[in-house]
């Protein structure tokens, strides 16, 4: 009986130490990661870099600090070194509910390091934001819909679009049936595919704009 207590307690104590040395070395390996994003500089902005993005958004100087302090709210690595990920960005209660957001989010992704830095997101909240005009916002949208680069868009575009819009109140099946149907209208050049013009005309302003804008209060 007193061997078997013995053995009970040294496994426990074998079982305690290498939960102990498990736990260091995750410790050790998330410090090195963390570690291994600090400084590289991707989302410290300069001043010509803010400058550029005042030119590039309809944002104002006020606007911009704004963008940047809420960013900096949830990026909290060193000099925002760290950037954010897809979902950070898109769980924010900002981008939840916008139907184009996860669009928008993704294409601003950055392409090496699968994050979001500060610039990309200003640039975010600049396509969804009340500024941009209706034509802007279609244009962004073809570019985004515009998957095999054709400058057309075919039925696999026009149905994925269709699905963001209204995969949560109708079938798969009546999906199917409004995307025939749009690559179908009488009014097409040709049957099956969509031009840019042909997209605009498709798409009534105040749909682009209530489907694609989010009011950030700034």
């Amino acid at each position: 009986m007193r061997a078997k207590l013995y053995k009970f307690i040294i496994l426990g104590k074998l079982y305690s130490l290498a939960f102990t040395t498990v736990s260091c070395c995750r410790f050790f390996f998330f410090e090195n990661i963390v570690s291994s994003h600090k400084g590289n500089g991707q989302a410290i902005l300069t001043e010509k870099e803010i400058q550029e993005i005042r030119d590039e958004t309809p944002f104002t100087d006020a606007e911009v600090k704004s963008l940047l302090n809420r960013y900096d709210e949830v990026d909290i690595s060193e000099n925002n070194s760290k950037g954010l990920s897809y979902d950070d960005v898109l769980y924010m209660p900002e981008f939840i509910g916008s139907v184009f957001a996860p669009l928008v989010i993704a294409a601003n992704v950055d392409t090496k390091t699968k994050r979001i830095y500060a610039r990309q997101f200003i640039k975010i909240c600049s396509t969804l934001s009340t500024q941009i005009k209706a034509e802007e916002k279609k244009k962004y949208l073809f570019e985004l819909l515009n998957i095999y680069g054709t400058g057309l868009l075919t039925h696999d575009e026009i149905y994925r679009m269709y699905k963001l819009l209204f995969s949560h109140t109708i079938s798969d099946d009546h999906i199917l049936a409004m995307t025939f149907k749009a690559l179908n209208h009488p009014t097409l050049q040709n049957k099956g595919q969509l031009t840019k013009q042909e997209f605009f005309k498709m798409i009534p302003d105040h749909e682009i704009m209530n489907r694609m804008t989010i009011n950030f209060r700034l």
